[in-house]
């Protein structure tokens, strides 16, 4: 077996609407040997792997999978059930994947779902390393290290908990959500609406209240001034400073780092001279100043603030052991540390006890080591603070919580200027009310840790990162800017280029991605085919964007997923065969399956744009949550009448050639379509369908009636508002046609509209593309040389696995096939400047020409060297 291809699936996806980790496997030999077909393979695999046998498979009960493998299921699916349950034994809740058959033998495309790429890929590795292990009969008598190896790749490279948290509960409330880079750094939200959070810092967080908070000294001066109690002490930088101010203060007293974080070095309750000489001579002496302050009696307690609210509290108890009598007090901390709830640093909802400085200096106060050994049933606490950092646990008490107390903490957090801050106070009843002598705040946190309120020791669970989204972002409308999304297989780019064009005024920015570039207000950023889900992040997290519009292709849905989990209008222009046999799409139902992926995104709110003179586009109203919009050119389409005669809205061409807009029964017209410049005097039937999905999408998002009117009559098909997409020039008394049909249907549409063009000969240059099938190319090239009297046939400059001239000869045959034309009048020129230049001088004028070129710079290179007239635009025919 081999892995030929691996993708991650970072979005929405043909699989799953969850980030999905995407294998193409070759499973060799292994396909002509089923389950059922290995002597006691599944034997030996449910006896390594016992839990395999709670998957239910595509059965739908408990056991469906056993089922599969005594029947004889292929080894591509037995990896994908493999990789999940690792995963899921490495406490990764996954559960969903799915598994294709390829067009050629062996080949198997794998999807399933992950929490974090680099752990779910080791778990495919290891699920294949055992079955290679079991069909060998190589000695294996544990799954244990691929599974603490899973662990161990996914704690260190998952968010950490507080950021997780909020992350994950941005996406319970549909919150755009996304990691930046691979530490705990999320954006929230998109375009000009996007905040960020890392740990429990927010964008809003003042970097001023934050440098207070880090002061201790500080924090105790700010809290003081504004009645807020707090211990007595001062700050201390010497073993004779220390002293001389526990002499003052007098004890039980508590030493700790004055910009300390975490618990790191504090040590409490000193109870004497003898103590303090201890800990005095075992500080780190890296630190170069401590806080010393009397000792408060009473439990040691977090409160969380967000936004001026308490959201959260718990009570917090230090770590300790018990002894036995027997066991170091290193070896029972060694034996607390193997309890599963704990883990290294915030990765579990507990943290192991540390074996450091922090510990040992505070066994020093008790004139202990880590190698004394405690009587039975003797409790030693081992770290003097009860953080979760270094071990402790937590108790949620947050209804608890006297007003009283709660307006302390609250206080507490204004008067440092924290919007999200953990306030860490001493008190022996926090359900009684405040008494000045029994509280004191004794730490203001900026980035509190949440994971003790989301997975406390004992009681109730706190969704504090909820309550961090909810102080960020009211409701999802404030978090995203409006995400028009356009798929389809042909008239993508000029939909998107029009609803760019409507969307766009003086007071707002709009961000456009095409097959051409990545544009910011028209003006571009990025230049080539940017139909895919990288260059819609470039809109989606540019802070100056205020409505994003995304062409999507299939391709980049294949390689990637979605670069967004909802979208606010949803388009999806046509679907015909084109790209059949790839990447696992090899039928029409498959590539309908993909397209309809859009609408199933459009949250509950938005608007689902829907050709109706299309069938299988309109069954899409199915599938969306969203309002759906269907538009047609036929006001008799079936579709279209029944969504007229219920009141819902409509754009449609009536009989009459006018463009029309309906709602809960009302009809009004717009304009005749054939007014407008895009319809080329309304012999452009594709851009009148493409005209109307634009208006349905600009209009749902609240462009004026009239101000469409003037947007549509503003909107020419040069080479400045729509590049390459049915450009006209008039040139020495010849027409050319430049346009970019690049398979069998969107050549058709273009020659449906070049019957209206008066003509001598028709001149036809087209190239086809090397990644479609045979058959594809065969109607290409059949359905140009029905239309033309001279075909020019070019090559692509990228070949796309195809031998130079294998794709031309194809063509070429089949245009002679059709005994449509001469042998002469199909020409293979395989350079497209040359190709274009060849057609340009065997012309004559009154002649057309239609270049569908591969690559516009070529169109650019001809125009220049052909035409005085150096700019390339398009007339009114």
């Amino acid at each position: 077996m081999k892995i030929n291809r691996v993708r991650y699936l970072k979005g929405p996806n043909y699989f799953s609407y969850k980030p999905s980790i995407w294998i193409e496997l070759d499973i060799e030999e292994l396909e002509y040997q089923p389950s059922d077909k290995i002597p006691s393979f599944t034997e030996k695999l449910l006896k390594i792997m016992p839990t395999l046998k709670k998957h239910t498979c595509s059965t739908g009960y408990e056991g469906g999978f056993v089922e599969r493998l005594y029947e004889g299921t292929w080894m591509g699916h037995i990896l994908e059930h493999m990789a999940i349950e690792l995963q899921v034994l490495a406490g990764i809740q996954v559960n969903r994947g799915k598994t294709i058959t390829g067009s050629k033998p062996g080949i198997y495309y794998i999807a399933y779902d992950y929490k974090e790429p680099k752990s779910a890929y080791y778990a495919f590795e290891a699920a294949m390393e055992i079955v290679m292990s079991l069909l060998t009969d190589r000695k294996l008598s544990t799954i244990q290290p691929a599974v603490d190896k899973i662990a161990q790749l996914y704690y260190e490279n998952k968010l950490g908990p507080s950021t997780e948290a909020i992350y994950e509960a941005a996406l319970r409330l549909k919150i755009p959500a996304e990691r930046v880079g691979t530490d705990s750094l999320v954006r929230l939200g998109i375009g000009s609406r996007q905040k960020f959070v890392q740990a429990t810092i927010s964008s809003q967080t003042s970097i001023l209240a934050v440098e207070n908070s880090c002061c201790k000294q500080a924090t105790k001066t700010i809290l003081e001034s504004c009645g807020v109690p707090v211990p007595i002490g001062e700050k201390v930088s010497t073993l004779e400073e220390i002293f001389e101010a526990a002499e003052e203060l007098g004890f039980p007293l508590v030493l700790k780092p004055s910009n300390g974080r975490q618990g790191e070095g504090v040590i409490t309750n000193i109870k004497n001279k003898e103590e303090l000489f201890n800990v005095a001579h075992c500080l780190d002496q890296h630190v170069e100043s401590f806080i010393i302050e009397r000792h408060y009696e009473g439990n040691d307690y977090r409160l969380t603030i967000v936004d001026g609210k308490m959201v959260a509290a718990s009570l917090r108890v230090p770590p300790f052991v018990i002894g036995n009598g027997e066991d170091s007090i290193r070896s029972l901390i060694e034996e607390e540390n193997k309890n599963p709830l704990r883990g290294n640093d915030h990765e579990k909802p507990m943290s192991k006890i540390p074996l450091n400085h922090t510990v040992t200096c505070y066994l020093e106060k008790l004139d202990l080591t880590l190698n004394s050994i405690p009587d039975k049933g003797q409790v030693i606490q081992v770290v003097g603070n009860a953080n979760l950092s270094t071990g402790g646990k937590a108790l949620d008490v947050t209804d608890q919580v006297h007003p009283t107390i709660k307006n302390i903490a609250i206080t507490a957090a204004k008067a440092i200027g924290l919007d999200i801050a953990g306030i860490d106070l001493i008190c022996k009843d926090i359900s009684k009310p405040y008494h000045r002598d029994s509280v004191a705040v004794i730490e203001v946190n900026a980035a509190p840790g949440i994971r003790m309120h989301h997975y406390p020791s004992e009681g109730k669970k706190r969704d504090v990162g909820k309550a961090i989204v909810e102080y960020l972002f009211k409701s999802r409308e404030e978090a995203a800017i409006p995400v028009v999304a356009i798929t389809g297989t042909n008239g993508k780019t000029t939909t998107t280029r029009l609803v760019n064009f409507f969307l766009s005024e003086d007071n707002v920015t709009v961000g456009m991605t095409n097959s051409d570039g990545v544009y910011i207000n028209s003006l571009p950023i990025d230049q080539g085919d940017c139909s895919g889900p990288i260059s819609a992040r470039k809109i989606l997290s540019n802070p100056a964007v205020d409505y994003a519009v995304l062409e999507t292709a299939r391709g980049g849905i294949l390689r990637e997923g979605l670069a967004f989990d909802y979208c606010d209008i949803g388009i999806v222009t046509n679907v015909a065969e084109d790209h059949l046999g790839t990447d696992g799409i090899d039928t029409f139902e498959q590539l309908v399956k993909l397209k309809r992926l859009i609408p199933e995104v459009v949250h509950e709110n938005g608007y689902c744009v829907l050709n109706a003179d299309d069938a299988e586009v309109a069954k899409m109203a199915g599938y969306t949550k969203g309002i759906v919009i269907y538009t047609s050119q036929n006001e008799h389409n079936i579709y279209l009448r029944q969504a007229l005669q219920s009141g819902k809205s409509a754009w449609y061409a009536d009989q009459n050639g006018w463009i029309v807009f309906a709602a809960g029964g009302i009809r009004q017209r717009f304009l005749p379509a054939r007014d407008i410049p895009v319809t080329i005097n309304g012999s452009a039937k594709h851009n009148i369908s493409n005209l109307l999905q634009a208006l349905a999408a600009a209009h749902s998002l609240g462009i004026p009636f009239e101000r469409l009117k003037e947007k549509a009559m503003a909107f020419l098909p040069d080479t400045t508002l729509s590049k390459g997409r049915f450009n006209v020039r008039e040139m020495n008394g010849r027409r050319i046609v430049v346009d970019y049909a690049h398979n069998a249907s969107g050549m058709e549409a273009i020659y449906d509209t070049l019957l209206s063009f008066n003509k001598n000969r028709l001149f036809t240059v087209v190239a086809g593309p090397g990644d479609r099938k045979d058959e594809e190319i065969v109607n290409m090239a059949k359905m140009a040389a029905q239309q033309s009297d001279i075909l020019i046939i070019k090559e692509d400059d990228d070949l796309r696995g195809r031998d130079p001239y294998e794709v031309p000869s194809i063509m070429h045959q089949a245009a002679i096939d059709t005994g449509n034309m001469r042998n002469d009048s199909v020409i293979i020129i395989r350079d497209e400047l040359k190709a274009f230049q060849f057609a340009w001088e065997k012309s004559q004028p009154g002649d057309l020409l239609l270049f569908l070129y591969t690559d516009f710079n070529y169109v650019t290179q001809f125009f220049e060297r052909f035409s005085s007239d150096k700019k390339l635009g398009s007339r009114k025919i």
